[in-house]
Parts: C-alpha cells; structure tokens; sequence
C-alpha cells in the first residue's frame, strides 16, 4: 500500500480512537465525580445510549403518546438509522464499555486469530432480552445491556474507591451489589483479554441489532477476496476476530468498525465505503476470476445470515410488541412478582418521579446513576425487596437516610425516562408513601418520655406534636399532606426497629399543599383508647 494511500485510513483510525476516548473520559467522569460538570457528562453520555433510549421511548409510550414521545425516540431511532446508513460505529465510539473491552484486549500484547461466531446464543440472548424487556422487566434485561454493566461497575465498584481516596464516608454500600457488578465487569473484560471484543459479537443485545443493521448498511468495511493475499495482517489486529485471512472473508455482523485492519492491509483489500466493484465491472471480468476460488459460495453464505439474522431480530421485535400489548403481560408480570412485604407489613418505597411501580419496573435499566447522584444516598439497589424483577433496581432505603425535600438529583440523572422529570414544586407535592407509628415501640407512649424527634424533621408539617391526656406533646398526622420522604423514620431514636416507618404505594399521588396555619389549628387531643391503639380520630390519628 502506498504511504498517501495509508494516510487515510491512519487519520480516520485515529479519529475513531479519539472520539472512543472522549466519550469514555466523559462518561467515567461523569460516574465518578460530582457537580454540575458531571451531571452534564453522564446526561450528554447516557441520551445516545441505545438501551437507555429505547427505554425513554417506552416511558413515554406508557405515558400517552405526544410530543415527548417523539422527543424521546428521537436518540434511538438517529442511532439506528446511521447505523443503518454508515455501519456500526456506535460500538466503536459511543459505547463507553466497547473502549474498555479494547483496553483490556491490548493488555494481551499477542495477535489475534479468528473466532468463529455463536450465531445461535447471539439470537437467543436477543430474544430473551426482548421479551424479557417486554413482559416488564428491564433491569433483568439490563444485566447484558452495555451502558448498564458499565455503570453499575463504575457506581457500585470504582466510586467508593474514589471516595475512599478523599476520605470521604459510604454510607449504605453494600456487598453484594459490589461483588455483582465487580463480577459481571470482570466476565466481560476477562473475555475480552482473551478474545477481543467477544461479547459485543456474541452476547450483547445491541451489538446483535446493530450487527444485522451493519451488513445492511451500504458504507461499511468490506473484504474484496480478489485483492486479497491472505497475508493474516488484517486478522492479527482485528478487535472483534471477525476477520477469516485464511478463507478471505469477514463477518459484517460483527465488524465494530475500529478501522485497525483497514490501516493495516499491504493490498487495499480491505476499506471502507461502498462496494469497490460495480455490477457491470464484475459481468465483464474473466470467468474463472468470477467463479474461482470461495468468493462465490462466501457471498452466498453472508447473504444467508444476513437474512436469517435479520428475520430472527424483527421476529424477535414483532414478538417483543405483541408481549407488551398482550393482556398476558400483566399476568406475566405478577408471576415473576413486583414486591415483597417488609418488616411490620411495610411495602418498599421507590423515588419521586417513578410515577407507578409497575411502570417503574418497566422501563428502569437499573444502571445505578441515580443511586450515585443520590447526596444522601438513600437510594440503594434493591436485592429481593422490589421482587425478582427489580433486581438491582433502586429504592430508597430509610435506615440510611432519607429524600431530601429540595433536591431532584435522581430526576435530572436518570437517562431512560424511568423518573419522569418534575420541577422541585412538583416532586415536594409527590406522595411515594405514608408514614405509620407503631405506638408499642413510641418512647412518647412507651417510657412517657418526651421526645419529638419525628415532627422536628418532617418537611411538611404531616406530623407534629400537640399535647394530649398525659400532659406530653404526642405526634398526630396529617396523611394527605404527608410526601412519605422519610425524614421521621430517619430521626426516630428507637433501635433496632423504628417506632416511625414509612410504607410505600403503588401508584404515587400529589399530596396536598400544606396550610399556612397548619400549626395554628389544635387537633383533637388524643384519648387513652387512641393511645393504647384501639380507637382513634380519623383524621388526627390515622397511625
């Protein structure tokens, strides 16, 4: 190849390692600082995400269709189309967890080979993550997602490395959502050191959509068997070892675009861009040029996947929007179960903004970003609490913390629509649960002791303290104006289990704006029935 011939291909390499870069810099920053900076980066990372919009697609469906959701099928379908134009270059610089892969292949040093292809785990692995997508359960489907795995890695793994290099507290970490995630990331890349980019082209449920889309696409790297000499140059580098030097081909469905065997190719076999030889030009070449060698059965046989792959994705997507319009979708979802009851008869509280659990569990791809964002980190993954189907899905968890009143980190940080963006006025008035007392444990009621500590730190005024029979102020609620954050049970001195509790609701409702003289009205004291917890008002003693 000649020096001006190579440069092009050189330059466009390496404005495809520059661009992989890039966006692997932005997105770990993005995990693992804080502040508006890195809100930025991940937001500016996570909307060209596939996965991710595919699921602010579905949110939107769930919400009625409109302008937001042609708004937010506008990053999915751009991806999809230029990768239907262009070839697959999505893998090779938008996807964060791509770069690490190619990272952790170059920590080899020796020279790849071809592998031959698992066509029928990569169409099973397709399917099953879109049905199971469809029957409701993203964050079961999110667990060979790309920016998924790569951020619940960076969330529950690097982030508390970070912070406990700047001495910092981490409150609620927990081990077996470290250990997960520490062992997925760590499959992916230990096949990757291994076998190049293995997962992309055999496991991952968009590299498998993107593949039928590459060898679709009219731009794309092709191998023209008649240049080519079999030297194996271009199979040594190639990061997907997609690329068969011996039998002159290469697999467009799992070509990643990285342009290294193009840069590398002594012949010009290798490029980039449409098909080299026009149809005319190959009916007047020689017959035995035509007809020799494996070109012809090759073609024929790329020809067959292509179209056997391409009928098993758009089965698969038939099969994933009947699932989903399917009443069976609802009875699917009670079988693989939605949440399990906690201590105290106590249902799990998920954030603001999630709207409904059902739909919550819908479209969550359980990438940890909001779990990150958290500043009181009361969000935590969900191990069982939110049932099989919200594995590693967040919920908050009170023992730790509680929802801050004026913060909206999790809404602004959520890339698949799974919480739903609300303005702070708006997310003070949702109501995500209520809160309950069991009076046994009550040191008020209990010892006869004054305390308080509920109403001291509850935002809105739903609980407060007013005199009663006994001469101690004791706490009386108001529900309708409770927004179940928290803050009481968080406040509560008694251990181990709080006398204040908060149990979350099905499907979240705007609470009521509190009084102004809220605190200027005397409830009706409460009676020894009520205390004793037999009988009390309606209204005052709903606990």
């Amino acid at each position: 190849m000649s020096r001006s011939r190579s440069r092009g291909p050189r330059a466009a390499r390496i404005i495809r390692i520059g661009a992989a870069a890039i966006v692997l810099i932005l997105a770990g920053f993005g995990f693992l600082a804080a502040g508006d900076a890195a809100d930025l980066a991940s937001r500016t990372v996570a909307s060209w995400q596939l996965f991710p919009s595919a699921e602010r697609a579905i949110a939107s469906c769930l919400a009625g269709f409109g302008a937001a959701l042609f708004v937010a099928c506008v990053a999915a379908l751009a991806v999809l189309a230029l990768s239907a134009l262009f070839g697959r270059w999505y893998c090779a610089a938008l996807c964060p967890l791509g770069t690490l892969q190619d990272l952790a292949s170059l920590l080899r040093g020796k020279k790849r080979a071809y592998g031959k292809p698992h066509n029928l785990l990569r169409t099973l692995a397709f399917v099953i993550v879109a049905c199971i997508a469809a029957l409701g359960s993203s964050s079961l489907a999110s667990w060979i997602d790309p920016w998924s795995l790569f951020g619940r890695f960076f969330t529950y793994d690097l982030r508390p490395l970070v912070r406990l290099a700047n001495r910092e507290d981490l409150p609620g970490l927990n081990v077996v959502s470290v250990v997960a995630a520490a062992v997925a990331m760590g499959a992916v890349l230990a096949a990757s050191f291994l076998s190049g980019r293995w997962f992309c082209g055999n496991l991952c449920p968009v590299g498998a959509a993107l593949g039928v889309l590459n060898r679709l696409a009219p731009l794309r790297i092709r191998l023209e068997s008649s240049s080519c000499v079999s030297c194996g140059k271009c199979a040594s580098v190639c990061r997907a070892t997609c690329i068969d030097a011996a039998a002159k081909s290469l697999d467009s469905s799992r070509c990643v675009n990285c342009l290294a065997c193009v840069e590398s190719c002594p012949t010009g076999a290798l490029h980039y861009g449409p098909r080299a030889i026009a149809p005319d030009r190959i009916a007047r070449m020689a017959p035995h040029r035509r007809a020799s060698g494996s070109e012809l059965p090759m073609r024929k046989a790329q020809a067959a996947l292509s179209r056997g792959q391409f009928i098993a994705a758009v089965g698969g997507g038939i099969a994933a929007i009947l699932l989903a319009a399917l009443p069976g979708r609802a009875f699917a979802a009670k079988a693989i179960g939605s949440e399990t009851m906690g201590r105290d008869g106590l249902k799990p509280v998920i954030p603001p903004g999630a709207r409904s659990l059902e739909r919550f569990l819908d479209v969550c791809v359980a990438c940890g970003l909001c779990v990150d964002r958290c500043p009181s980190k009361v969000l935590q993954p969900s191990l069982g609490q939110l049932g099989a189907r919200g594995i590693m899905v967040p919920r908050l968890d009170h023992s730790i913390s509680y929802c801050q009143y004026d913060c909206t980190a999790c809404l602004d940080a959520c890339p698949s629509g799974a919480l739903e963006k609300l303005s702070l006025a708006k997310k003070r008035l949702t109501k995500i649960g209520d809160a309950r007392l069991i009076r046994d444990r009550c040191v008020v009621f209990k010892n006869k002791t004054k305390c308080g500590a509920c109403a001291e730190h509850c935002p809105t005024g739903a609980v407060r303290m007013v005199v009663g029979e006994t001469g101690l102020p004791e706490p009386v609620f108001t529900s309708s104006i409770c927004i179940g954050c928290g803050a009481c049970h968080h406040a509560c001195p008694v251990r181990p289990d709080r006398a204040i509790s908060v149990s979350g609701i099905a499907v979240h409702t705007v609470a009521e704006t509190p009084s102004p003289n809220l605190f200027d009205a005397t409830p009706k004291p409460a009676t020894k029935a009520s205390a004793s917890g037999t009988s009390a008002d309606a209204d005052a003693f709903p606990f």
